[in-house]
């Protein structure tokens, strides 16, 4: 492959990252209506008339999500790759991410399918309904020790990385860090039906949501710039066809 067909592969992978965060927030927030949540508290005859109304809807938004699964697959990669070349190889940080990566896709699916369920017999019991609606939210919001691998690699990686031009500067790596960190009150959410821990509070939806975000948008900012760094010595590089020409 061409060194700049490939750049051209690792850039596009890099804008995965917001086609990704695109399609997550237009299916399950703006069509599917759940940003901001429904309550954890609501009974089950609330939530089985929340799909009952707007099955059709749901559905349509949930495939949206599904398809953002997909579209991160080539970010995953791609940071991946660049993992690997912080390490030398593949090494235990572009297999830690890597998994992490797996994990996330599986939580924004399944999820995704959960919903999808729930709404595809809108006329089923209340109580079914009201399970697969538990499930969805607490996978889709509580799964995030999977989630974690990413950014904790990316932390390590950067922080780690001593050559004279680092692949993720230092910033990013501490930029991971934080975001590890931030998110973890997102677990408390196992414990609370209301308040600020509750799946639709502060901590249990807002700081995760923001934070989630910021890890895209973050690691998309450094790995453009890789990718782009990349593609200056490949421009700096002689062209083939010129060499052969000054030889004849």
């Amino acid at each position: 492959m061409e060194p700049m067909t490939k750049s051209r592969i690792q850039m596009f992978g890099a804008w995965c990252a917001i086609g990704y965060l695109a399609a997550l927030f237009i299916g399950w927030g703006a069509i599917a209506g759940f940003l901001p949540p429904t309550a954890p508290s609501a009974d089950a005859n609330q939530i089985a008339a929340l799909y009952q109304s707007d099955y059709t809807r749901i559905r349509i938004a949930m495939l949206v999500v599904m398809l953002a699964a997909l579209i991160f697959i080539p970010f995953a990669a791609v940071m991946s790759q660049f993992l690997a070349r912080i390490e030398g190889t593949a090494g235990v940080l572009t297999y830690t991410f890597l998994l992490g990566a797996a994990g996330n896709m599986v939580l924004t699916f399944y999820p995704a399918i959960w919903w999808l369920t729930a709404a595809f017999r809108p006329d089923r019991r209340a109580e079914l309904i009201y399970l697969m609606n538990d499930m969805a939210w607490l996978q889709f919001l509580g799964g995030i020790t999977m989630y974690l691998a990413m950014p904790l690699a990316v932390m390590v990686a950067a922080l780690c990385d001593k050559s004279p031009t680092p692949v993720f500067p230092r910033w990013c790596g501490y930029a991971n860090g934080w975001m590890a960190l931030t998110i973890v009150p997102d677990q408390l959410l196992f414990f609370f039906h209301r308040g600020p821990f509750a799946w639709n509070g502060i901590f249990g939806v807002w700081v995760p949501v923001v934070v989630f975000s910021g890890f895209f948008i973050v690691n998309f900012i450094a790995l453009r710039q890789a990718v782009l760094r990349d593609r200056a010595s490949i421009d700096s590089l002689p062209n083939p066809q010129d060499s052969a020409a000054q030889r004849v």
